[in-house]
């Protein structure tokens, strides 16, 4: 199981460089073995997953001497599950969606480097790790947004977004800078357990270094995941390939999310951090569901409604809810990921259609609707709206409300 636990990243690497050597061009063949390997991926961490949930036991293996360890803890192990699972969803759709775009067998490859990527920066058990690993993932992003060459378009955008993902990353070297100088050590795990033993020892300026470090931590999750004045770049993601869309809104995006639990033993001592990060995250969600609902495109709307998500996300985590944020995470992630592809699906046949110019795409999916359109009488409607969300509330709240209560009780925010 050891073995198996540090093999499991390394398998779409493995598969990502088969094709760069010896599949370029043999596009069928690239195709399928990425998705073979995507899909050993996602079985074999679903079997640690099955493992852990039957023993219960959470532990470090390390790859390097000093960095370059894998923490199998609940939240790696959920994380790995899911990462790979969209990912096999993403391959499996762009064997045909791809297959007239240039450099096929490359972008395949891509993806199976995002994805390992995404794994490691999951499990990171040291701030090594983590810090290359999300440094990584911006990078390989960047690579997938500008995949379409010919479109002047696609790498100015993919330009835009790793220039904010850098600005991103500033205050998260600048964060793990200052926890190894406080406790004298790269392990998370440690770094963890000498903060929850003394959380006020090691002072920075006036303040404890978790307040420092939970602000610092926080920003950087802000730029990840498109939250307000740093949200600029999600936009324009949307010139972009579809899946690479599906995989950044249902994947990449939720990166802040996942920085947020993963220092959840932080943020537990700063309330500073959570405060802003409530506020931060009340503002982005409404106005990412504003925006969503005044946009004529249809990926630019699902967009928006991801900046949407995300700052619900983010109050969630502000409120201490963690373990709520990382439902909320998986599931955006499944419904926008289907929703992106969806969408793919809705373009292509637009575009297919007699008649039908390439462009603007708004025209022949948004304004071609029936002549007389049927529609629920506005009473109808407006009690389905109120009955339906209370409905669903009420069933959540007869299932998980004394779980919820008991788990995040100590570290709600009132």
């Amino acid at each position: 199981m050891d073995t198996l636990a540090i093999v499991i990243p390394f398998v779409p690497v493995l598969s990502a460089a088969i094709i760069f050597l010896f599949l370029r061009n043999r596009k069928g063949t690239a195709a399928r073995l990425s998705v073979l390997a995507t899909l050993l991926t996602f079985l074999l961490s679903l079997s640690l997953l099955g493992d852990y949930i039957t023993s219960q036991v959470a532990r470090v293996e390390w790859i390097g001497q000093i960095w370059g360890s894998i923490w199998l803890d609940p939240l790696a192990l959920i994380m790995w599950t899911f990462v790979s699972g969209i990912s096999l969803l993403v391959h499996m759709y762009s064997v045909r969606y791809m297959v007239e775009e240039p450099n096929y067998p490359r972008f395949f490859a891509l993806l199976d480097l995002m994805t390992a990527t995404i794994f490691f920066m999951v499990s990171a058990a040291d701030l090594i790790t983590l810090l290359v690993a999300w440094f990584l993932v911006g990078v390989f992003l960047y690579f997938l947004l500008g995949h379409d060459t010919d479109r002047s378009a696609s790498g100015r955008y993919a330009f835009w977004t790793q220039i904010t993902y850098r600005f991103g990353d500033l205050p998260l070297w600048l964060a793990a800078f200052i926890l190894f100088k406080a406790y004298h050590s790269l392990s998370l795990p440690v770094i963890f357990a000498q903060v929850a033993a003394a959380p006020n020892a090691v002072q920075l300026w006036g303040m404890p270094v978790p307040a420092w470090v939970g602000i610092l931590i926080a920003i950087s999750a802000f730029a990840r995941s498109a939250q307000f004045l740093l949200h600029g770049w999600l936009p324009y993601t949307m010139d972009g390939p579809t899946p690479v869309s599906a995989l950044m809104h249902a994947g990449i995006v939720n990166a802040g999310g996942f920085l947020f639990n993963r220092f959840a033993p932080i943020f537990e001592y700063t309330s500073l951090a959570l405060h802003i990060a409530f506020v931060v995250g009340l503002i982005t969600a409404v106005l990412g569901s504003a925006l969503m609902l005044i946009q004529n495109d249809i990926k630019r709307s699902l967009g928006y409604s991801t900046m949407g998500q995300m700052g619900f996300m983010v109050m969630e985590c502000g409120l201490g809810a963690f373990p709520l944020a990382v439902f909320h995470l998986i599931a955006h992630g499944f419904f926008k990921a289907s929703l992106f592809l969806g969408a793919g699906n809705a373009i292509g046949e637009a575009r297919a259609a007699d008649g039908v110019p390439p462009d603007p795409v708004y025209v022949s999916v948004v304004e071609r609707r029936p002549n007389k359109p049927s529609r629920l009488p506005l009473i109808t409607a407006a009690a389905l709206t109120i009955l339906v969300p209370v409905l669903v509330l009420s069933l959540s709240h007869f299932f998980v409300a004394s779980h919820l209560f008991f788990e995040q009780g100590v570290i709600i925010l009132l």
